[in-house]
């Protein structure tokens, strides 16, 4: 934790040394001695969080380090937002306006006063980081260097011998895997791979031991082969020991050549199995080298790879990966029961009650059931249990084979920078479905994800998040139409490794209770399950430096509107969230909060923003979703420069936009843009912004001309992936709006070719675009069109390759569904459609002018709902059918 977060305050150091911000402002020296300490004690960070754990002197002195780092990321922070931007728009030389504003800003009373005070507060940051740095470095150089010797000496070894005498609740497992290896996998020309995925505390190492032993498997190889792999993926070595191990003796050879051909020798029509056993390595070339070596037995030869990263099984296996999950509790259970019983014939009662509500604690998990029953084996006395039964899993002795070493290990092969994302995940409650979106934005509140290159901070998070999932530290994913992960969850011993790990500065509270605080909380999440008397559970309001601030509730409890307390004092928070929570003024968050990055008060009752709120210049995230009653945006609201990602999905009460939208250039999402004849509040605001996911745009009716469509930009938006059009349906008066030039308006708001989904409602024109049906929207998903009730005829759909949902309603003059005459050769369309909805056409008589018995191939739902003249054909394809 530690480490991950000093490299994203030396890269925030060097960035403003870089832009030569210090040198003008007069702090360069700070900022140079300081980037030369952070960089001292990066280089001797690696092991010092793994080995935090046994020694409590390394402990203190990384909390030590972390809190000097929590407070020069602020004045940093707050550096790159006061210091004045250099130069200025007229053509003079670059060297020119740098002097002057050297010049300028050196002599003006309030920046030298800012200056003063900066350099004081960074001086005495670097005195404290010297000191620590000093306090520990010529101890700890020489404990790293003697900790590599151990962790060499000290590599995981595993063996083909069963060391339990049952596998519980892998029977399926088992039976899977031998029918694969000794029937379907004499079907692959090459030998097959088949990889088993789980968390290291999921028993894929005893699984594979009983599929190694059985019976079938045995008599159907002619050569078995275990190797154990581990975190050392030397081709040279594995090949050796593949070697030793199927001919007994051992191998002399050293070079790559003589190893290749030896191997080839002894595998060389054989049916052989080797298991490659707890697999981290993925690189795609290493494993290629000795898969091609391995290439050369009889058909039917096997490897079986146990890892615990997806992406590795997906890198070496030839087979699906065969995912493992958690075992039912009743075989928790009888493992459990094994270890603490062992042959006992009789079974205390009371011990046996306690004993299952003890293993509720394993979470369906095999090792954490082991482990928990081998400490139980020499207890008998009740209080024994009890004391078991009610503590934290972390808080029980531990040995190597405990759950939390085997977590433990996952989580220091994690990449820096994945470590502290994951972590963070500590701020949920457990069994929490957690919004990817909302996370990564949370991470980039908190600085736990740097640029690369080009590359936008959200895309590295979204990678960030695949790649967690494909380490298999998120579960019960969902994933959108497209295979895109929108929400997951964490098994609850994953989220207490996470708890573990960062032990005090992470709390969760229950609304009025009291929690234990110290100054060094970062990150506080407050669970509403009742009405409560004040926002802050007890003991939060002097917590000085808080950076995340989440408050949960149950969003159907009837909550009175509640105000932040007056003397709100969280000057560091990055992150404020009160989704659901009915907050009637947030001043006193944002007086203070100039850090403040991420702020959501998405389905509150708030009915509008105060002024202040632009102060927050570092504003990144503004969710204001589904807020009702919120009936304006502040007018200057161009000016926060910073802002990405503004929801204001479901606002029903706006009437127009705040002016000059295209001034936020770094806007990714634009949930909604209000047209409006207001200066600084038309379509061709939407020019410059390269806004993605979802964007609808209401009030088209106020657009002036076509050309103002055609200057918002759609088409070449092509991180756009929803997009709804619509006018309104009537006037104020309740009567249509005069007849416009709608068909070029529509014309030209073309979309991207990356579209999705596609909802256009209340369109006045008489005909539909070009664009609409043409090949070009080759990943348009779903249609919708709703009370278009001018259209003669709908537009050619049948030919979007990848159309599977289409919903028709309330168009008067519609016959058919396609109106192209086939002249005689067979219709062929709609090839992806799965599911119609077609609703209010009164007029509608078939599906299609001319129907072919090749429309509609893989139609499976139909709902239809007042259409009194439709005539269906035989659609054999049609599983659910509804008319109303």
């Amino acid at each position: 934790m530690a480490e991950a977060f000093l490299n994203v305050v030396l890269e925030n150091l060097n960035n403003l040394i870089q832009k030569e911000l210090g040198l003008l402002q007069g702090v360069n020296k700070e900022m140079g001695k300081l980037s030369s300490t952070l960089s001292t004690i990066c280089a001797v960070l690696e092991d010092a969080e793994e080995k935090q754990y046994k020694d409590k002197a390394i402990e203190n002195w990384l909390l030590k380090l972390r809190d000097a780092s929590y407070e020069l990321d602020d004045i940093l922070d707050e550096f790159s937002m006061e210091a004045p931007q250099l130069g200025s728009k007229d053509k003079r030389s670059k060297w020119t306006k740098k002097v002057q504003a050297s010049f300028m800003s050196y002599f003006h009373p309030m920046n030298f006063i800012f200056r003063y005070k900066t350099a004081n507060r960074m001086k005495e940051v670097f005195d404290r980081l010297d000191g620590i740095a000093n306090e520990r470095m010529k101890f700890h150089l020489h404990e790293i260097v003697e900790d590599r010797h151990i962790k060499v000496r000290e590599r995981r070894q595993t063996g083909p011998i069963i060391t339990q005498p049952q596998v519980y609740g892998r029977e399926e497992d088992k039976e899977k895997i031998v029918d694969f290896l000794v029937g379907k996998a004499i079907d692959f020309e090459e030998v097959s791979i088949y990889p088993i995925v789980g968390l290291g505390v999921m028993g894929k190492t005893t699984l594979a031991q009983f599929v190694f032993n059985d019976k079938r498997v045995t008599e159907h190889f002619q050569l078995k082969i275990w190797i154990c792999v581990s975190d050392d993926f030397d081709v040279k070595r594995l090949m050796r020991e593949i070697i030793e191990s199927g001919n007994g003796k051992a191998c002399d050879a050293l070079e790559m050549d003589p190893l290749q051909r030896n191997l080839q020798e002894m595998l060389k029509n054989k049916r052989f199995l080797v298991v490659l056993d707890d697999v981290w390595n993925d690189d795609q070339e290493e494993w290629d080298k000795l898969k091609y070596v391995l290439s050369c037995g009889s058909r039917g030869s096997s490897i079986v790879v146990t890892t615990r990263l997806q992406k590795v099984a997906s890198i070496m296996g030839t087979t699906q990966m065969h995912h493992l999950s958690t075992i039912s509790e009743d075989d928790c259970w009888l493992l459990f029961k094994q270890r603490a019983f062992g042959n006992m014939n009789e079974e205390r009662p009371n011990l046996v009650k306690i004993g299952k509500k003890i293993v509720k604690k394993c979470g369906g998990v095999p090792l954490a059931a082991k482990s928990l029953g081998g400490l139980m084996r020499f207890k008998r006395e009740e209080n024994e249990w009890l004391y078991v039964m009610e503590s934290e899993i972390w808080n029980l002795p531990q040995d190597e084979n405990s759950i939390l070493p085997a977590l433990k290990l996952s989580y220091f092969h994690l990449p820096l920078e994945l470590r502290q994302c994951f972590v963070f995940c500590a701020i949920f409650p457990k069994d929490h479905k957690i919004k990817k979106d909302h996370l990564i934005y949370l991470w980039m509140a908190n600085g736990f994800i740097s640029s690369k290159g080009d590359m936008e901070v959200e895309k590295i998070g979204n990678e960030i998040c695949n790649e967690l999932y494909w380490r298999s530290f998120f579960q019960d994913v969902e994933e959108d139409k497209f295979g895109t992960i929108q929400n997951f969850k964490m098994h609850d011993l994953v989220h207490d490794l996470a708890q573990f790990i960062v032990k005090d500065e992470y709390r969760y509270a229950e609304a009025d209770g009291s929690i234990n605080m110290s100054r060094r909380v970062r990150h506080v999440t407050c669970n509403y399950t009742s009405k409560p008397t004040c926002i802050t559970p007890c003991g939060l309001d002097y917590v000085e430096f808080l950076r995340t601030f989440l408050i949960l509730r149950n969003h159907k409890l009837d909550f009175n509107a509640l105000k932040l307390p007056s003397h709100w004092n969280f000057r560091s928070i990055r992150a404020f969230d009160s989704t659901f929570f009915e907050l009637t003024s947030i001043s006193p968050l944002i007086k203070k909060a100039k850090h403040l990055r991420y702020l959501s008060l998405s389905n509150t009752r708030i009915k509008r923003l105060p002024n202040s709120i632009l102060s927050l210049k570092n504003l990144q995230t503004l969710d204001l979703s589904f807020c009702s009653a919120l009936k304006k945006l502040p007018k200057h609201l161009s000016s926060l420069t910073n802002l990405r990602h503004l929801n204001i999905k479901g606002c029903y009460s706006l009437s127009h936009m705040p002016p000059n939208i295209r001034q936020l250039t770094c806007l990714k999402t634009l949930t909604c843009f209000i047209v409006s004849k207001r200066s600084g509040c038309h379509l061709d605001e939407l020019q410059g912004l390269d806004l993605g996911g979802y964007l609808e745009i209401t009030n088209l009716e106020k657009v002036g001309r076509p050309m103002d469509a055609k200057r918002a930009n759609l088409a070449r938006k092509r991180n756009l992936k929803e997009l709804h059009l619509s006018w309104k349906s009537r006037g104020r008066n309740g009567k249509v709006e005069s007849q416009k030039d709608f068909e070029k308006i529509l014309e030209a708001l073309e979309p991207p070719p990356g579209l999705t989904i596609l909802k256009i409602t209340d369109y006045k024109g008489r005909s539909f675009p070009n664009w609409l049906g043409s090949a070009v929207l080759v990943n348009l998903v779903h249609i919708t069109l709703l009370n278009c009730k001018n259209c003669l005829k709908l537009p050619n759909l049948k030919k979007l390759p990848s159309l599977k949902s289409l919903g028709i309603c309330g168009m008067d003059f519609v016959q058919f569904m396609d109106n192209e005459s086939c002249d005689g050769e067979l219709v062929v369309g709609f090839m992806s459609l799965e599911s119609l909805y077609i609703c209010a056409l009164p007029n509608l008589e078939r599906l299609s002018r001319e129907e072919g018995r090749d429309m509609f191939p893989f139609l499976s739902r139909i709902h239809i709902h007042d259409c009194p003249k439709l005539s269906l054909p035989c659609l054999p394809s049609v599983r659910q059918l509804q008319v109303i």
